[in-house]
Parts: structure tokens; C-alpha cells; sequence
């Protein structure tokens, strides 16, 4: 089993972002991992998204991220943080792997998904957009925001088991799609994020939290 903490969306709110990790910290069963599904700044500079990862890492050691629409484009050299930067980047979580697309590369990469597939690797995939037309990119009036390329990639690969992203503030879920897990955590900057578990048959529970509620 293993334990995930996922954000997104932290829009440069380091006092939110600070009080949800010390919630966390003091769980009886805290997560070992976290996710960051881009936005991180609010169209911020590179030492800005830098301090913000540096303190995500001084609470939990294995951190991955993708960059959104409000992050600067950053390259790896440029890193001075422990966070791995997952864009069109593979990287292993216990018994699966996780790869990433974020907003500055956008396009999907089928060569490492094809890679991943003839292994007979399971995947995450982490981004910053969510998939199109499910419970995770609605805004006003019911409409549907999200990727439309994410929703076929998804379908076209049965082995991506859970999708992990943010982007769409007013559609904070846990749902699926056919076989897939998709979560939205919804933004740090209103207080919210998700713990998920994964066990080894790749079953996704979890649940989505709210700092301000919790007061």
C-alpha cells in the first residue's frame, strides 16, 4: 500500500501550503510521497518555484511536480530543490511509474507510453489539465474544460490506472474513467488536497480534504 499527498494549485499561498503540510505531518500514517499537479506560483519567477518546492521537500523527501500555466519554464539545471521535475520524465513509486506532462511540453508523449505498455508497466500519469468531459474539468454552467488529447490518450492505454491533476479549481474529485482513477485535488489557495492509497492491484481509494473545514 502505498500513500500519496497530492497538490495543485498553490498560486504562491505559502501560508496555506505550510498549514496543510503540518496537518499532514501529525497524521498517525502521514503519506511518504506527493504529487504536485503545476501552478505552483502565480506566474512567479524561478526562485520563487524553487523556495516553494523546498518546502514541500523539508516535509516529505520524495516529491515529483509538473509545471502549469502560471509556472515559469524551468529547466532541470535550474533545479535547487530535491522535487523531481516529471515532464516527459519517467520515475518509479514502489510498483508502478509515474510520468508527467505538464503545460510547457504539452504533448503526450506515446513513445514512453508505448515503452511502458510492451513492459507491462503500470502508469500514473501526473499533468496539469485534467482529462476532458468527467467530473474533474467542470466549471460554470456544467461545461467541461479539460483535455481533450489527456481523455483519448487515456482511452487509447489501458494500463494508465490513475490520473493525477488540477488546473480546474471548482472540481475537486475522485472519480474514473472506464478503468481509470482521476483525481483533482482542487487548489491549495482555497485550503483543499487529497490523500490517496494504492495498493498493489492498483485499486485508487482516497479521500479530498479542506484545510478551512477542518477548523
Amino acid at each position: 500500500m502505498v500513500r500519496i499527498l497530492i497538490l495543485s494549485d498553490i498560486h504562491s499561498q505559502n501560508i496555506t501550503l505550510i498549514n496543510i503540510l503540518q496537518f499532514v505531518e501529525k497524521l498517525k500514517d502521514p503519506p511518504e510521497f506527493c504529487l504536485v499537479a503545476g501552478d505552483i506560483t502565480n506566474f512567479g519567477t524561478t526562485d520563487e518555484l524553487n523556495k516553494i518546492l523546498r518546502i514541500i521537500t523539508d516535509s516529505l523527501s520524495k516529491v515529483f511536480f509538473v509545471l502549469g500555466n502560471c509556472d515559469p519554464y524551468i529547466i532541470r539545471e535550474e533545479l535547487e530543490t530535491n522535487a523531481i521535475h516529471l515532464e516527459s520524465n519517467v520515475q518509479e513509486i514502489e510498483f508502478f511509474k509515474v510520468v508527467g506532462f505538464g503545460t510547457h511540453k504539452p504533448k503526450l508523449n506515446q513513445k514512453i507510453l508505448n515503452k511502458l505498455r510492451k513492459s507491462n508497466e503500470n502508469v500514473c500519469l501526473l499533468t496539469h489539465a485534467p482529462p476532458y468531459n468527467t467530473q474533474a474539468d467542470m466549471v460554470s454552467l456544467n461545461r467541461h474544460a479539460g483535455s481533450i488529447d489527456l481523455r483519448k490518450f487515456i482511452e487509447k492505454n489501458s494500463h494508465i490506472f490513475l490520473v493525477v491533476s488540477g488546473h480546474i479549481h471548482d472540481s475537486p474529485s475522485i472519480t474514473s474513467l472506464n478503468n481509470c482513477a482521476i483525481v483533482n485535488p482542487g487548489p491549495v489557495t482555497r485550503g483543499n488536497f487529497a490523500i490517496i492509497e494504492i495498493n498493489q492491484d492498483f485499486q485508487v481509494e482516497g479521500e479530498i480534504y479542506n484545510l478551512h473545514e477542518m477548523k
